[in-house]
């Protein structure tokens, strides 16, 4: 089972998997067998200039990124948790050359959309050969690994964890007002019933709920609720994202603060994401 595969069925199982508390798996190879001719993870350095989500009318809560425009050949970098698979054709049934990191920095040669709407990446690899991989796995704009004690995942260059409390970090870009990122996690027969809401956010009373979706969180399936609220400070719209994601020992309750043209950055983040 390949992961382009797992990840179409995924989603449709965790609608069930998330009442009847499944795990859904992604069993693919986890083999680095090649290196990518002119690739290399993220190095990029957080003092870059950075290019906010156009159109914003919510600064304090832009997603703040660089993002490569649209044309080839141009930069992406591996978003999933652990790797994606370089294929010799554009299709997830064709020989396997190599499993390419998390962070690993590509030169995209090539794009190509398939009738069934996935789209697929050719690059070159270190001996010469091309090869292509999802676009799924794929994010426009550098990332960088952050890590609190008990969760990792890759944000947009320029974000790092602070410590709050004992099992409470937020990630900031560069010790802005607001969090990206509220991170919460403890024993699992500790969880609270519900969600705890950052002081720094308005009551969930005043929230606007939107269709809720369903991510994966690494290799765990979970639930994304989202609102719409409204900042007191600077009286402008933007966008929350609540997930909680359970182990066999501990949850872990993630909640992004975003604009409106960053919302779609959340599923990458999320897939990007390892708990222990």
């Amino acid at each position: 089972m390949t992961k382009l595969e797992v990840a179409a069925w995924g989603l449709v199982i965790a609608v069930l998997g998330a009442e009847a508390g499944l795990v859904i798996s992604r069993p693919w190879d986890h083999h680095v067998a090649l290196s990518l001719s002119g690739s290399n993870v993220s190095k990029l350095s957080p003092s870059e200039p950075v290019t906010p989500s156009a159109g914003s009318k919510c600064p304090d809560v832009v997603v703040h990124r660089v993002e490569q425009p649209q044309t080839i050949p141009r930069s992406a970098w591996v978003h999933a948790s652990d790797g994606v698979n370089v294929r010799a054709a554009p299709s997830s049934s064709a020989t396997r050359l190599t499993t390419l990191a998390t962070g690993t920095q590509l030169s995209l040669l090539a794009e190509q959309t398939n009738p069934d709407g996935t789209t697929w990446d050719r690059i070159r690899l270190s001996d010469g050969r091309d090869g292509w991989l999802s676009g799924r796995y794929t994010a426009n704009y550098p990332i960088a690994s952050a890590s609190t004690d008990s969760l990792k995942i890759w944000l947009p260059v320029g974000y790092q964890f602070q410590s709050v409390t004992a099992g409470k970090a937020q990630a900031r870009y560069k010790g802005g007002p607001l969090a990206l990122l509220y991170v919460e996690s403890g024993n699992k027969d500790q969880a609270p019933t519900e969600i705890v809401v950052p002081a720094s956010l308005p009551s969930p009373t005043s929230w606007t709920a939107r269709p809720t979706e369903q991510v994966l969180v690494g290799d765990l399936s979970a639930s994304d609720r989202v609102f719409g609220i409204r900042l007191a400070s600077a009286g402008c719209p933007a966008l929350v994202h609540e997930i909680r994601v359970t182990t066999a020992a501990r949850y872990y309750d993630l909640i992004f603060l975003v604009d409106e043209p960053s919302s779609s950055v959340v599923a990458q983040l999320l897939d990007s994401a390892t708990v222990q």
